[in-house]
C-alpha cells in the first residue's frame, strides 16, 4: 500500500482529466462559433439547473436553456454562417432577400417570431457526480424587435402573396411560391442548428467548467494523496516503534510470566515445605507436652526433695561461690606481684643492656689502648718466632756434627 501511495498519477486521475479534455476537444472541434453569429436569448426569466457539486467554492454560473426559444437570429446572420453558403439554395435565397430589400412595402410589416420547440436529444444536462449543488440562474437578455422569419405561409412574403391576383395561379407563380417555402423551411432548418450549435457552445463551456472542477478535484486529491502518503510514512514509522515497544513489552512480559510462575512454584513449595515443617512442630509440642504432663505427674510428690535437694545445692552454690571469690582474691594478688616482678624484670633488663653497653664501651677503650701493646707483642713474637727457629737450625747442625764425629772414624 505505501508503494502504490508513492505515484505521482492515479488512474482515477488520469481517466477524469483525459476523459474532460478528450469531450472538451470534441466539443470545440464541431461546434466552433461563426464570425458573426449571433447568440440566442432565453425566454423565461428565472430559470434554473440545479447541479449539486462538491463544495461551494467551484461554483460558476452557467446558462440555462428554457423550454420555449423565443427570438431567432436574423436573416443576415444565415447568411454568413458557414452551412447557407454551402447550400443548395443559397443561391435562390440571396436573390429573394435581394428582392425583398428592394420591396419598401414588405419591409415595414410585422413579423413574428418562431418559436421551436427544443429538441430533448440536445439538452444540456450534466452527470449528477458533477453537479454542484447550488441552483444557477441565468439572466435574460433583451429580446430584439424584428424578426426575420415569419410563422406560417399566409405571412410570406407580399411580392408573392396570394394578393398579387392572378399571378399565383401560373407555373411561375407557383415554382416562386415553392421557392419561397423551400427558403423559409431551409431557414427553419438553419436556425435549428444555430441554436443546436448554440446548446453545444454552452455544453462545451459547462464541459470546460466540468473540466477545471476535475482538474481542481485532482490537484485537491494530488494534495490530499501526498498528505496521506506523508502520514502514512509517519504512522508506519511510528507502528514500527511501537512495534518495537510492543515487542519488548512482550519479552518483559513473558520475562515477569517465567518470574511470577518460578515465584508461585516457589511459594507452593515453601508453602508445602512449611505445612510440613509446622506439622512436625506440632508433633513435637504434642510429645514434650506429654513428657512434661508425665514428668509433672511423676515428680509431684516429690516437692519437698526436691526443694531439700535445691537449698543444698544452693548451699553449695554460695560456698563455691565464696571459694571463688577467695580464688579471685588470690588471682589478683598474684597478678599484682607478676606485674611488680615483671617490672623489676624490664628494670633489669634495663641494667643488663646499659651494663652491656658501658662493657663494649671499656672493651673498645681497651682495645684502643692495647693496640700498639699487641702490635709491638706480635712484632716481638715473630722476632722470637725467628730467633728460636735460628736456634733450632743451629741446634740441629750441632747434633749433626756430633752425629758425626760419633759415627765417623777419624773425624775430629
Amino acid at each position: 500500500m505505501r508503494n502504490r501511495l508513492h505515484k505521482k498519477d492515479f488512474s482515477i486521475h488520469k481517466d477524469a482529466v483525459n476523459a474532460a479534455a478528450s469531450l472538451a476537444a470534441r466539443f470545440t472541434e464541431l461546434h466552433a462559433p461563426a464570425e458573426k453569429e449571433k447568440t440566442l436569448t432565453p425566454a423565461s426569466t428565472g430559470s434554473i439547473n440545479s447541479m449539486k457539486g462538491r463544495s461551494p467554492a467551484t461554483y460558476k454560473p452557467a446558462v440555462a436553456r428554457s423550454s420555449t426559444i423565443r427570438s431567432v437570429p436574423s436573416f443576415e446572420g444565415s447568411e454568413s454562417s458557414p452551412d447557407s453558403k454551402h447550400s443548395a439554395f443559397s443561391s435562390s435565397v440571396n436573390s429573394t432577400a435581394s428582392a425583398m430589400s428592394n420591396n419598401p412595402e414588405t419591409n415595414h410589416h410585422a413579423q413574428t417570431p418562431i418559436k421551436a420547440k427544443a429538441d430533448p436529444n440536445n439538452t444540456s444536462t450534466t452527470p449528477s457526480r458533477w453537479s454542484t449543488g447550488a441552483p444557477r440562474v441565468v439572466e435574460p437578455t433583451p429580446e430584439p424587435e424584428h424578426s426575420t422569419m415569419s410563422e406560417g405561409p399566409e405571412h410570406t412574403d407580399g411580392q408573392w402573396d396570394s394578393t398579387i391576383g392572378k399571378a399565383g395561379l401560373g407555373k411561375t407563380g407557383r415554382v416562386i411560391n415553392k421557392l419561397v417555402s423551400d427558403n423559409e423551411s431551409l431557414k427553419r432548418d438553419i436556425q435549428i442548428e444555430r441554436l443546436k450549435a448554440d446548446e453545444a457552445k454552452q455544453a462545451a463551456k459547462l464541459v470546460e467548467d466540468k473540466m477545471e472542477r476535475v482538474v481542481s478535484d485532482y490537484e485537491s486529491r494530488l494534495l490530499e494523496a501526498n498528505v496521506t502518503k506523508t502520514l502514512l510514512a509517519r504512522k508506519e514509522r511510528q507502528v514500527e516503534s511501537l512495534s518495537a515497544t510492543v515487542d519488548l513489552e512482550k519479552k518483559k512480559t513473558a520475562s515477569a510470566l517465567e518470574r511470577e510462575r518460578n515465584w508461585k512454584d516457589e511459594m507452593e513449595k515453601t508453602r508445602k515445605e512449611t505445612t510440613v515443617q509446622v506439622e512436625e512442630a506440632t508433633n513435637y509440642a504434642q510429645l514434650m507436652e506429654g513428657r512434661y504432663n508425665a514428668i509433672s505427674s511423676h515428680w509431684q510428690n516429690q516437692g519437698d526433695e526436691v526443694k531439700r535437694a535445691v537449698s543444698k545445692m544452693k548451699t553449695e552454690i554460695e560456698q563455691l561461690n565464696e571459694e571463688r571469690r577467695k580464688d579471685d582474691d588470690k588471682i589478683q594478688t598474684l597478678k599484682d606481684l607478676c606485674d611488680q616482678q615483671d617490672n623489676n624484670i624490664k628494670q633489669l633488663r634495663h641494667e643488663k643492656e646499659e651494663i652491656a653497653r658501658m662493657f663494649e664501651e671499656y672493651k673498645k677503650a681497651q682495645e684502643d689502648a692495647l693496640k700498639d701493646i699487641k702490635t709491638n707483642a706480635r712484632k716481638r713474637e715473630d722476632e722470637q718466632e725467628r730467633l728460636l727457629e735460628q736456634s733450632r737450625e743451629a741446634l740441629a747442625k750441632l747434633k749433626w756434627a756430633l752425629n758425626v764425629k760419633e759415627n765417623v772414624k777419624g773425624a775430629q
